[in-house]
């Protein structure tokens, strides 16, 4: 699930609501890369948010399991290019499905009520190494499973809300050990990366990393 903001200053709020979008198309050409990094053939499993406009029926190559989920085969150290210039709400993880134990990267693109939003997310476990680049920013990798308190763009193992596991999914304990310092609405580092521009458009890549 993508976490969205409502002004600059609660810009990593863990919050879940988005302004309603139609049908809407970029006068610029968009693309969400997908790199794999790593010596091994993988796949990125997408599981799409039911008011995304971008679907598994959008990307060929994407093999569609269920209307809102589709995966993605990456060779070893290979991208594949994806077409994004339609609003796109989506989450993906590598070599796993999107739920309980998976890395995730949640992706929030092209908007055209609202700015992209992208995180790394280790609410539900952690899985392997991800990176999100958008414009002048990185986001992650994940050091691991723990010790993620000071990585940028990432929501550290549970912590639901950046800097506490409110209500942690996954069979996980409430508590604020290992989350992000600060408040909810400022923390010390953030857990989410917020793009510059109203409505989006700018290019993604999510790379598995080794």
């Amino acid at each position: 699930m993508i976490k969205k903001t409502v002004l600059a200053v609660l810009t990593f709020a863990a919050c879940h609501h988005h302004p309603t979008v139609t049908n809407h198309k970029l006068d610029v050409a968009v693309v969400l890369t997908v790199r794999n990094d790593t010596d091994k053939p993988t796949v990125a499993n997408f599981a799409f948010g039911a008011d995304s406009v971008v679907l598994p029926t959008s990307w060929p190559n994407c093999v569609a399991s269920a209307p809102l989920n589709c995966a993605l085969p990456v060779p070893a150290h290979s991208s594949v290019e994806l077409t994004a210039g339609q609003y796109l709400n989506a989450t993906l993880a590598f070599d796993a499905g999107v739920g309980c134990g998976a890395t995730k990267a949640e992706l929030n693109m092209n908007n055209p009520k609202w700015y992209n939003t992208l995180d790394i997310s280790l609410v539900d476990g952690y899985s392997n190494k991800v990176t999100i680049a958008s414009d002048d920013k990185t986001l992650g990798p994940p050091l691991g499973r723990e010790g993620n308190e000071k990585v940028y763009g990432l929501f550290p193992l549970g912590c639901d809300i950046c800097t506490a596991r409110q209500n942690p999914p996954c069979g996980m304990k409430p508590g604020g050990s290992g989350c992000k310092a600060g408040t909810q609405y400022k923390p010390d580092v953030p857990c989410q990366y917020q793009g510059a521009k109203m409505g989006g458009g700018s290019n993604v890549t999510v790379s598995l990393v080794k």
